[in-house]
């Protein structure tokens, strides 16, 4: 029996490819693959352009080379093809749009790749320019995807999101993007849906009843990271509170977590970290946080 592989959540509509191979029990599931971002931290953008030609399977994990050459299929299988351009902006606060899916084999599935056109990509900034963006030099671009854990595909069906990480993937080329542009470096994290947790809250000023600070970063870290901490490879995860202070962190795996929140800049306020700490459970929302800033 077959059943379907991949949807990503790119777009909110799927795209079903079958293939022809088989595991040794000869069962097959349903994988869905879907799209999300971490929060761009430049507030000058507009626009995130990113034309995504397909989304590939294998078995193995791949090296970054093999990612790369994604003129070569020969261990691979395609979940799906938008080829169509995503405002990668319009995926935030967990917010998804479908890429595809595929009727594959049962089965642990350790490598995917995203591949994109950078030819008919591009940064937009809000007064209408766009900055010069230094991209790969292939005409497509295959990029691996760093998943939490493997994949397994069975019989009922998998979704596996990717989390494209917009800030992380656009570095400053100088001190402006208007005059120095972006260089692409690409970071796209791969999550199954059905093992992960999620967490919400607002974000508020002086106590419970104070304000609430909108515009703050939130930041879901490592255990033990300090509230000064400023190296990037404590954060797991990014957004910013909304017009009422509130937030959100969608498809984070199980575990332990400290929670940060820092004002903006011209903010009265200083950085806190969430009393308690941060526990995500598989399959649940932890609700109602509360994060205080102190003055």
């Amino acid at each position: 029996m077959r059943t379907k592989l991949f949807r990503s959540i790119l777009a909110a509509c799927a795209f079903a490819a079958a293939t022809a191979c088989s595991d040794s029990s000869g069962n097959s599931g349903t994988l869905s693959v879907r799209l999300t971002d971490a929060p761009f931290p430049f507030s000058e953008v507009e626009r995130v352009d990113i034309f995504v030609v397909r989304v590939d399977a294998r078995r193995t994990e791949p090296s970054e080379t093999d990612a790369e050459n994604d003129e070569d299929m020969s261990e691979w299988v395609t979940i799906g093809s938008p080829g169509k351009v995503i405002n990668l902006l319009d995926l935030a606060g967990g917010v998804t749009t479908n890429l595809g899916e595929a009727t594959i084999p049962t089965g642990i599935y350790s490598g995917f790749r995203l591949v994109i056109d950078p030819a008919q990509s591009g940064v937009t900034l809000k007064d209408g320019s766009e900055p010069d963006v230094k991209w790969p030099s292939a005409a497509q671009s295959g990029i691996k995807v760093k998943l939490d854990a493997p994949v397994e595909v069975d019989e009922d069906g998998s979704v596996l999101v990717l989390d494209f990480d917009v800030g992380r993937s656009f570095v400053l080329r100088g001190n402006s993007i208007r005059n120095n542009g972006l260089l692409f470096k690409p970071v796209v994290r791969g999550t199954a849906v059905d093992i992960t947790g999620g967490a919400s809250g607002v974000v508020r000023g002086d106590d419970a009843n104070g304000p609430l600070v909108a515009g703050a970063t939130v930041e879901v870290l490592k255990p033990g990271t300090l509230v000064t901490e400023t190296s990037p490879d404590s954060v797991v995860a990014t957004t910013s509170s909304d017009a009422n202070g509130a937030f959100a962190f969608s498809f984070l795996m199980p575990g332990a977590y400290v929670l940060r929140a820092t004002p903006p800049s011209e903010s009265v306020y200083k950085p806190a970290l969430l009393a308690g700490g941060l526990t995500i459970v598989r399959e649940t929302e932890t609700p109602d946080l509360l994060i205080i800033l102190p003055r």
